[in-house]
């Protein structure tokens, strides 16, 4: 995931827009973070764009090479989805993102 965020940071429109997908799946690993509110509000629209990224890849590959767009900076639809995903990212690494607020 972090190549294809890589590929549209270098050809596509998320140039300024810092991302780190390591830490943002390690944010979404917080223990019990379903049952804590504040964390729920942040965290839930971040695992929920992860998913859908996830669900687009997924269909690509199921659908194949001759029908999905694998220029990745051309394929509109992935592009949208990675876009809200890095929204959510940055929000929940602003909000939780570091030790001392999961604490």
């Amino acid at each position: 995931m972090t190549k294809v965020c890589d590929i549209l940071r270098d050809y596509g429109d998320l140039k300024e827009r810092p991302y780190d997908i390591r830490h943002m799946l390690e944010i979404l690993k917080i223990n019990n973070w379903k049952n804590i509110p504040p964390f729920n509000f942040v965290l839930e629209p971040l695992e929920k764009a992860v998913n859908e990224v996830d669900e687009e890849l997924r269909r690509m590959k199921t659908a194949g090479p001759l029908r999905s767009r694998y220029v990745i900076e051309k394929n509109e639809e992935l592009a949208k989805r990675i876009r809200t995903m890095v929204e959510a990212d940055i929000e929940a690494q602003w909000l939780v993102g570091d030790l001392m607020k999961q604490d």
